[in-house]
């Protein structure tokens, strides 16, 4: 998913006088970063970077010197801002619904769906529009080293701003039903709303193209809505499916960044469906 890639607006100075009006969101798995700055006085988006590591992190015990040595050598990460946001990528996620939440049940609610490892910590952040809870597994290393740098920091899944504003976009898009599908490396998270409610959200492994095809029809069939009544709403690294969805659903649509935010002419390129979540992090936060 990560590709090395840097666009900064030409105005920008983050370790000046403007890294006081300026916001970090942050978002990584084992394969790498991507993180973007807005300029809160400006209400601009000014920086976006991707890095791969230089060699794929397996070991959980290996994530903290390698996220630290970056942190710590990146000139735009190497740097003081007034917030943090950071998304760990990651199948370890539940929706709650408020109601059932219980904070001292959290680590239980994820072992229901998954597994959670001895190294994760377990977080939660409110999804309003839902009055719900996703509750949500993040490395220790990661935290502590992210912790560590900034200070502070908000911790989110990438279902946070997937979920937080698909209501809205069930309604704008199609009124009867909505299939949105966040694709990462190796899994999809998929969440289907019908008539503007949602019905189901989970995380899917895929080891092929042909795998999101199969879930795709098997939640319509399962659900029960009709394929040619249901539009699809795509964000992330969408590329590699799209020649292999069905011609069976209304349409296909890709999604764009939540955000009232402005962009820099330099990230133009990058404002699009495949870091959705990262562009509209700071709105959840």
């Amino acid at each position: 998913m990560y590709t090395p890639f840097v666009a900064v607006d030409s105005t920008l100075d983050a370790h000046g006088s403007s890294a006081a009006a300026l916001h970090l969101s942050i978002q990584s798995d084992l394969d790498g970063l991507c993180f973007c700055l807005l300029d809160l006085d400006r209400r601009k988006y000014v920086a976006f970077k991707s890095i791969p590591y230089e060699q794929t992190v397996t070991d959980y015990n290996d994530m903290q010197p390698t996220l630290s040595a970056l942190l710590n050598s990146d000139p735009l990460l190497n740097a003081s801002y007034r917030s943090v946001s950071y998304i760990y990528t990651s199948r370890h996620a539940a929706a709650i619904p408020m109601a059932m939440f219980d904070r001292s049940l959290l680590k239980s609610f994820l072992e229901l769906n998954d597994f959670v490892n001895e190294l994760d910590e377990v977080h939660s952040a409110p999804i309003p529009q839902l009055d719900a809870v996703a509750a949500f597994a993040v490395p220790s290393p990661f935290a502590a080293a992210l912790l560590k740098k900034y200070g502070k920091v908000k911790f989110f899944h990438q279902s946070v701003p997937m979920l937080t504003f698909l209501q809205r976009r069930a309604k704008d898009h199609n009124p009867e039903s909505l299939l949105a599908i966040n694709i990462n490396h190796d899994f999809a998270d998929i969440a289907l709303f019908v008539r503007g409610a949602l019905k189901m959200y989970n995380t899917f492994a895929l080891q092929s193209p042909e795998d999101l095809a199969y879930f795709m029809l098997a939640i319509a069939h399962q659900h029960k809505v009709a394929t040619k009544q249901t539009s699809v709403l795509f964000s992330g690294n969408v590329e590699p499916y799209l020649k292999v969805i069905p011609p069976f659903f209304r349409a296909l649509v890709l999604d764009e960044p939540h955000t009232r935010m402005g962009f820099a002419r330099e990230l133009s390129d990058v404002a699009d469906h495949q870091f959705t979540h990262l562009f509209s992090l700071y709105e959840c936060a």
